[in-house]
């Protein structure tokens, strides 16, 4: 790969369908009557409303997405060596994502399903697996996908205020950091990109036991986690069919939240792991997890394509700080060091690797090296597989007094190999319920770098979200 990345920038227009969704409040004035009048006591009260058992919302997301593909970048060779690939490669995608509550004394019912279909140019390749239950569409086309899945689903008994008990598919939020969590050992991992985007849970039992006390100790709960993996069941959660066990212990002492966490369970790496926030001022806060993944098996590769494992504890952790000004901008700023995360060497061997095997196939039409970095490219071509980071956002509320306008500005550092990518996006919301939010993703960096070697040299995409 040589010099820097050429950028073109393309906007796509995208429209969605408005719903309106209306509140009414009644209000019943009574004017108090004179000390020494006399006065009807014959009016109607009104009935008091009940509080609502089935509440339903949710959002409807278009998205039009233009990718540019950097094909001197050597995850280009590794994926598209033997096939032609459009460029630029586009996409649209639309989603569905109601969310339905019940709520009955004690009881209680959540369900977030998610109903997607999308038109994809860029060839994954990759097959799809889901959990149950779902249901995925169009197998087999190679542009056309979609899926019918539930990202949550459970019930809820709440037999007191200090006492909660849950069962079905869930996202377990643990840990305090904005675009990674360390200590999150039971949910699927952040998108860096796009942090707030919704994520699918996993399957299991769940409980929260919360006690207030006196003095400088003011809150403890205690969450316990039970979970299994199956064919069809929390996938990836582990390596084979197991049962997981775990629990998380929270604290409020001295204004200041603290959670201990673990998660064990059979062909499934131990994980300890800690976090703490507080707020130093008003507008200024810190944050900060760390955890170790006892019995960690990494996975390594030379320039020569000699696989090799390591059994290590990995250790990661993160800290961050967030301050907003009175001008209403904030600032979020994280350093992440991931313990199982490559080494700038250890990267450049692997695009070294990539690099001879696509010599070898110019020269000759072989693809055993090729074949060979696509063996750990699961490993490598993640996001956020290096060893250190840093995370800086800003974001600006209603700049020069234009009305729901919020601009936004992501960097993503590689602190190792000095690559990184700029994220500039804005979100408008045009009605109460509509918003549009166009955004780029702009990676830089050198050769044999991890974001220099991305195989999208430039991504620009317009989402259009309905809320109802």
């Amino acid at each position: 790969m040589t010099g820097g990345r050429h950028v073109i920038f393309a906007t796509g227009a995208a429209s969605a369908a408005l719903v309106l969704f209306v509140f009414l409040l009644l209000a019943f004035p009574v004017a108090a009557p004179a000390r020494d009048e006399e006065y009807d006591l014959d009016f109607a009260i009104p009935e008091v409303e009940e509080e609502k058992s089935l509440e339903i919302w949710g959002q409807m997301e278009f998205r039009a997405v233009s990718r540019f593909l950097d094909e001197d970048a050597t995850l280009y060779k590794q994926r598209f060596h033997s096939r032609d690939q459009k460029n630029p490669a586009n996409e649209l995608r639309l989603q569905l994502k109601p969310e339905i509550a019940w709520n009955k004394g004690e009881l209680g019912a959540y369900l977030r399903p998610r109903l997607g279909v999308s038109w994809n140019q860029l060839f994954s390749g990759a097959k799809t697996v889901m959990d149950e239950p779902s249901e995925e569409l169009f197998i087999g086309d190679e542009e056309w996908s979609g899926e019918i899945l539930a990202e949550e689903a459970f019930l809820k008994w709440t037999p007191s205020p200090k006492a909660t008990l849950e069962v079905g598919k869930k996202v377990l939020k643990w840990g305090k950091g904005y675009a990674w969590n360390p200590v999150s050992f039971i949910s699927r991992p952040k998108d860096v990109n796009d942090p707030d985007s919704s994520r699918e849970g996993y399957v299991m039992a769940y409980g929260d036991f919360i006690t207030s006390l006196e003095g400088p100790v003011t809150t403890v709960a205690f969450t316990p986690v039970a979970a299994t993996v199956g064919d069809t069941v929390n996938q990836g959660l582990a390596d084979d069919d197991t049962a997981l066990f775990g629990g998380k212990l929270y604290v409020l002492a001295y204004d200041t939240d603290f959670d201990l966490m673990f998660m064990a369970g059979g062909e499934y790496d131990t994980r300890v792991g800690a976090d703490f926030a507080t707020n130093l001022a008003e507008n200024f806060a810190i944050h900060g997890e760390a955890g170790v993944r006892l019995g960690y098996s990494k996975t390594t590769v030379d320039a020569s394509g000699n696989i090799a494992t390591e059994q290590m504890n990995a250790v990661s952790f993160l800290l961050g700080a967030r301050y907003l000004t009175e001008t209403d901008t904030t600032f979020l700023l994280e350093y992440y060091h991931n313990g199982e995360g490559y080494s700038p060497l250890e990267m450049r061997r692997y695009h070294t690797l990539i690099e001879k095997g696509w010599d070898a196939f110019r020269a000759t039409g072989g693809k055993a090296l090729l074949r060979r970095s696509s063996m750990v490219g699961a490993d490598y071509n993640g996001s956020g597989v290096g060893r250190d980071y840093l995370y800086f956002r800003v974001t600006q509320k209603e700049p020069f007094d234009i009305l729901y306008l919020t601009p936004t500005l992501t960097t993503i550092v590689n602190l190792g190999d000095g690559s990184l990518t700029v994220n500039p996006e804005v979100a408008y919301m045009a009605t109460p319920s509509l918003e549009l939010r166009p955004r780029m993703i702009i990676p830089l960096g050198g050769s044999k770098t991890e974001f220099g070697e991305k195989v999208n040299a430039f991504t620009g995409e317009m989402r259009v979200t309905y809320f109802f």
